[in-house]
């Protein structure tokens, strides 16, 4: 029944629960835009006694009058609270009436999609006051809010959206918006929408929301080429005399995190007591990661104790109590095109593509098994760390290619490998 122009009221009968006496709990189903919320009138009835087509107890006794009675009053309530709703809100779910009409949250603390994700922000707020999570996570989290909000600007023209609101295609078009509008690549586009499905599912959690329109959105990601540097372009950099000292600081630091597997930030904020003697009485790094708090103890290679060793007195290091004189992301990633020049490395070094090297380059490619060098790079699952293995197996596959077609040039099948001289044959009489 018709409750108001969106808003429909169905009463079901509930036979899952019959009681001994045969009678069976009344269930108001409400609906709105097509999305359902149900509750119980607070009324049980004999099956007989019921009529689903008109959705009222028949019968002239008294108990079929107090059963309709309820209903009327309820259809009432109903519309009561959803016009109170409206004039206050955009948009009005079922979940928003049934919850104004039990009167067990207040209708302005139904929570909107910008509301959940501030309610996430706030808590990791305080986990980074504790130290129990990365600032650099809070930041994409933040920056998370800002897509969202630009989205729902642009393409709803609302500052905020309804939980209920949302549907599937909420994840394509938010997509569209990021690579089309604001030219984001699709693998940083679908990291947001990645957050986005976190935050729907946070809200299911808190039962801010009855499922998630978006929990089947696949994000799909691509792997790109990674530069990687090779064993003669790394001793090429090692060997490579730098008259500029900010250049040579920043080779230096690029190669100690070549030979340590640390990312740009974890590097950056190595401090001389994470360097320590281990079990095996040799030199161990031993800090949690940045992103992930995962443990990233690393033993020290030669290089990278030779580069601790020549900053140990470095005033920068001296003044910042750090293990290396790491000048900003972007300071670092310029001088390395600076770098690569002087070096003549056809290659777009970046900081991270140290990482890349020392799993490719430094370990896998030496033999170092998958396993350890997970470990090594402080993954949380395996999975992350066989992107590398690809890599490497691509890299031994273009060296055997291209082993194969020299070959090919020099070693001819039908030309004996050796020629022998006939008088190696010859008989000699003393």
């Amino acid at each position: 029944m018709k409750v108001n122009e969106k808003l429909s009221m169905l009463l079901l009968l509930e036979r899952s629960k019959t009681s001994k006496d045969g009678k069976v709990p009344i269930t108001v189903r409400l609906t709105v835009d097509s999305k359902r919320a149900e509750m119980s009138l607070g009324h049980k009835v004999n099956p007989d006694m019921w009529n689903q087509e008109a959705g009222i107890a028949t019968g002239g006794g008294s108990e079929a009058q107090q059963i309709n009675s309820t209903i009327d009053r309820v259809k009432a309530k109903l519309r009561q609270h959803y016009d109170l709703l409206a004039a206050k809100h955009d948009y009005v779910s079922a979940e928003m009436v049934k919850a104004s009409y039990q009167d067990k949250r207040k209708p302005e603390a139904s929570k909107t999609l910008l509301q959940t994700v501030d309610f996430m922000i706030e808590r990791m707020e305080k986990k980074v006051e504790k130290e129990k999570l990365a600032k650099g996570t809070l930041s994409r989290w933040r920056t998370t809010r800002s897509k969202i909000s630009d989205f729902l600007k642009f393409e709803y023209r609302l500052n905020d959206i309804a939980l209920d609101q949302i549907v599937y295609a909420f994840a394509e078009d938010f997509l569209d918006f990021m690579t089309l509008e604001q030219g984001l690549e699709d693998n940083t586009a679908m990291k947001y929408i990645k957050n986005s499905k976190q935050v729907l599912k946070t809200a299911v959690e808190r039962n801010w929301l009855l499922k998630s329109p978006i929990s089947g959105y696949k994000c799909s990601y691509f792997n790109p080429e990674r530069d990687i540097l090779d064993e003669q372009e790394i001793m090429l950099l090692y060997k490579k005399y730098l008259p500029v000292e900010r250049l040579a600081e920043i080779r230096d630091c690029y190669l100690f995190m070549v030979f340590t597997g640390y990312a740009y930030k974890d590097a950056q904020l190595l401090r001389p007591e994470n360097v320590t003697k281990f079990f095996d009485g040799e030199d161990w790094i031993m800090k949690n990661r940045e992103k992930t708090w995962c443990r990233e103890n690393v033993p020290l290679l030669p290089i990278a104790k030779e580069i601790i060793e020549r900053y140990r007195n470095h005033p920068l290091c001296q003044l910042n109590g750090t293990l290396l004189p790491i000048k900003s992301n972007q300071k670092f990633n310029a001088y390395l095109k600076e770098i690569t020049e002087i070096c003549n490395i056809k290659k777009n070094l970046t900081t991270h593509t140290a990482r890349h090297t020392f799993a490719t380059t430094i370990t896998l490619a030496n033999g170092v098994p998958l396993e350890t060098v997970s470990a090594l790079l402080g993954h949380k699952s395996i999975r992350t760390t066989q992107i590398y293995a690809k890599i490497v197996a691509r890299k031994i596959s273009q060296d055997m290619l291209a082993l194969k077609q020299k070959l090919s040039t020099t070693m001819n099948p039908d030309k004996p490998l050796l020629e022998i001289p006939s008088s190696l044959f010859e008989c000699r009489v003393a």
